[in-house]
């Protein structure tokens, strides 16, 4: 893989802003929802939200990989173009997360 290696967390800076650190270098990060910075409450709970999931998204793509590799062993012998779609689908998806689509 080609993105910072290492754990990545969520977390947050003295300026309240959510930030993404891998081995406590900062890879991410998120910036208020309102381009004018009238930040409310819910702008707060919607930017963790933001950091928890891009923080989540090498572990998440590491799990795809992995599950599709067996899916596509354990359907091997399996006809059908579902079995192709949710192959594909898989494929495109981890594709689209190296940056190859």
């Amino acid at each position: 893989m080609k993105h910072t290696p290492g754990e990545w967390k969520a977390g947050r800076t003295t300026n309240t802003w959510c930030k993404v650190y891998a081995d406590g270098r900062c890879v991410a990060s998120i910036h208020p929802i309102h381009a004018k910075g009238a930040r409310q409450l819910g702008d707060f709970i919607q930017e963790a939200a933001n950091a928890h999931l891009i923080a989540s998204a090498p572990e998440l793509l590491e799990k795809l990989i992995r599950l599709t590799d067996y899916a596509e062993e354990w359907l091997r012998d399996c006809p059908g173009v579902l079995k192709d779609r949710i192959i594909k689908s898989s494929r495109n998806t981890i594709a689209k997360a190296k940056g190859e689509l």
